[in-house]
């Protein structure tokens, strides 16, 4: 007689995975909410509902589900900057297109809100954590390949407006939480876009560039 089949385990491991998902969803909140220095564990416990076993079963300490925001955190980014990147025909349309999307999701994705907080938290663990080193090596590839094509300047060095990019990006999105609570971030990633960018166009691509950027950017991308 063959042994009977054992009861799969399918329906606790998905139950643990939504239970997990549930925490990091919790964490990102009250990050948002409190910051990381004021986002005690009782706060996380209570935003996600769940029981303290249930909790300590996933995350011992604040730092591991902190760890937990910043990979969910990483892995929207990336989904994001491949998004953008897909439907993108040229270099500098990818390049458009995905501070775009970023600022879109940073209006609209707490997971990455959360972990963009508290990377510049100041006083955080997490103050100089990867995803800003991520940030610098997505973007000097893209970079390049404008340079390639001839939409920016082949005298400026990939790794140092890579870095400028990042760092006018991190204090155009701080200065918008700031006086707007991110509603204005859209528009202020496309006005430093029409600042910048005729510094760093070559002569000839000029006006074709100029032309995307009212593409990529226009009322309707604003808006929403």
């Amino acid at each position: 007689m063959s042994a009977l089949p054992r009861p799969s385990n399918a329906p606790q491991q998905q139950r643990s995975v939504e239970t997990r998902s549930r925490l990091v969803l919790a964490a990102a909140t009250t990050f948002v909410e409190f910051g990381f220095a004021g986002s005690t564990l009782a706060r996380i416990r209570e935003h996600s509902g769940v029981t303290n076993g249930a909790f300590y079963h996933h995350f011992a300490t604040r730092e591991a589900v902190a760890e937990a925001v910043l990979a969910e955190y990483a892995e929207r980014a990336t989904r994001s900057v491949t998004d953008a990147t897909s439907s993108a025909t040229s270099g500098i349309e990818a390049l458009l297109k995905v501070s775009l999307a970023f600022a879109r999701l940073l209006r609209s994705d707490v997971v990455v809100l959360a972990g963009v907080l508290v990377t510049t938290e100041i006083g955080s663990n997490f103050l100089a954590h990867g995803p800003y080193l991520d940030w610098l090596a997505r973007l000097k590839p893209l970079i390049q390949l404008c340079q390639r094509e001839g939409s920016i300047r082949r005298d400026v060095a990939a790794a140092d407006l890579s870095s400028l990019l990042v760092s006018t990006f991190t204090g155009t999105q701080l200065l918008s939480g700031a006086v707007s609570g991110r509603h204005d971030l859209v528009a202020r990633v496309a006005t430093h876009w029409r600042i910048i960018l005729p510094s760093l166009t070559t002569p000839e691509q000029a006006e074709r560039v100029a032309d995307l950027l009212d593409s990529v950017f226009d009322d309707h991308a604003v808006a929403h």
